[in-house]
């Protein structure tokens, strides 16, 4: 037992249209002069082409493509490529890696009115950070690169001066609270 397929009845009703649509316009060439052969012709180009129109707007997607959201800083992607650029051959952090390393420390002791090249701090730096992490986050340091398990120490170091409580004031002090009446 075979089973007939028939079309959907909006594909239906389109193509009887298109049909109906191709014979008005072999219908209105040939009645404005042309001849029987070529008014048929073009009757049926016109019905083919609409619908042709027809199955394409079933098809076509007419919602505007979504961009993609920009990227926000500190998001999952900046975590992994952080990441990729710590590790290089031999077990050593790469020189983007140490670079960027540094860009955190010098953000983490501005917080505490430090600045890493300012000698004149280096007994504050030393006590914070310790005279090893001190040596490799100082740029022009003669040291080797460190392993990337020193990353590990340096880090937690750097976290350990958000418990610390800040040494110097900021250049920018916080705003004042201003005074309520109650």
């Amino acid at each position: 037992m075979t089973r007939s397929r028939r079309l959907p009845p909006r594909v239906l009703r389109r193509l009887i249209l298109s049909v109906l649509l191709g014979v008005a316009v072999g219908a209105a060439a040939w009645s404005l002069g042309m001849d029987v052969a070529h008014a048929v012709g073009l009757g049926a180009a016109a019905a083919a082409f609409v619908a042709c129109l027809s199955a394409l707007g079933e098809a076509a997607d007419l919602t505007w493509a979504v961009p993609a959201p920009e990227p926000r800083p500190g998001a999952r992607r900046d975590i992994v490529q952080l990441g990729w650029s710590l590790g290089s051959r031999g077990g050593r952090v790469s020189p983007e890696g140490l670079r960027r390393l540094r860009l955190v420390a010098e953000r983490a002791l501005a917080v505490h009115g430090l600045d890493l090249h300012d000698s004149t701090a280096d007994p504050e730096l030393e006590g914070l950070l310790g005279a090893d992490v001190l040596a490799v986050l100082r740029r022009g340091s003669t040291a080797a690169p460190p392993r990337t398990a020193f990353v590990g120490v340096v880090l937690q170091r750097l976290e350990a001066l958000d418990d610390a409580a800040p040494i110097r004031p900021t250049a920018h002090p916080a705003p004042e609270e201003p005074h309520r009446a109650r």
